[in-house]
């Protein structure tokens, strides 16, 4: 259960006063390029979970810096 302590109303206008640091975008935006370096390698390996209408996988791929 999430614990908060406004009021629906004013959660919904609520604006935090933290200012983000200027150079936000430009760390998101190399921080991405340099993650998209890596091949993901996804694989996809079925798993028996004994329901008929789901299909389960256990899936694995390279993390941060591969």
């Amino acid at each position: 259960m999430p614990l908060f302590d406004l009021p629906l109303d004013q959660l919904r206008g609520y604006t935090s006063a933290v200012t983000p640091p200027a150079d936000l975008q430009a760390f998101w935006d190399a921080t991405l390029e340099e993650a998209r370096a890596f091949p993901l390698e996804a694989t996809f390996e079925p798993v028996e979970n004994y329901l008929a209408v789901i299909d389960t996988f256990d899936v694995t791929f390279n993390g941060y810096g591969g």
